[in-house]
């Protein structure tokens, strides 16, 4: 009889054990699910915003021409830093340097660097990797003395809204 509630008591709490941890294991799912989707929205928006700033025949860099910035270093060289890239290349914008977490990964006739390096002076950063700004701007904030800059905030403030 005592072998039988010992068995019992062992199979509820094994029972017990892996349903917390089918649980916590579907809780991170959802939560990465979750920052998947945020990311996303937020890149429609700011590729969204980008057709309708070119529709309107506005440039991505009227903003830093504004500012008077002429040399800026891209952070980020996935999709958004792409397009970003060819947006800028042919203007009188200077992209001095890629900063890119995987440098060996990208590809391309422009200098790639990783954060940890040395970074050139340039008058501006800008960071396409929007999802991770606040993170990436602290970053860079101990590694250069210029303004850096979201591309989310460089398209709005080119199209005249206020980011």
């Amino acid at each position: 009889m005592i072998l039988m509630f010992l068995v019992v008591i062992s199979f509820c709490m094994g029972f017990s054990c892996a349903v917390l941890v089918y649980k916590n294991k579907r809780k991170i799912e959802i939560k990465n699910k979750e920052e998947q989707y945020n990311k996303l929205f937020l890149y429609f928006h700011i590729l969204n915003m980008w057709m309708e700033m070119r529709q309107k025949g506005k440039s991505a860099v009227s903003f830093l021409q504004k500012k008077q910035i002429r040399k800026i270093a891209i952070y980020g060289m996935k999709e958004l830093g792409e397009r970003f890239y060819e947006e800028v290349k042919n203007t009188d914008i200077e992209v001095v340097c890629i900063i890119d977490k995987n440098p060996q990964q990208v590809l391309g006739d422009f200098r790639v660097i990783s954060p940890k390096e040395n970074i050139p002076k340039v008058d501006a950063v800008i960071v396409t990797a929007d999802y991770y700004f606040a993170e990436i701007k602290k970053q860079m904030e101990e590694r250069v003395d210029c303004p850096i800059y979201s591309l989310h905030g460089v398209l709005g403030n080119s199209f005249g809204r206020n980011f």
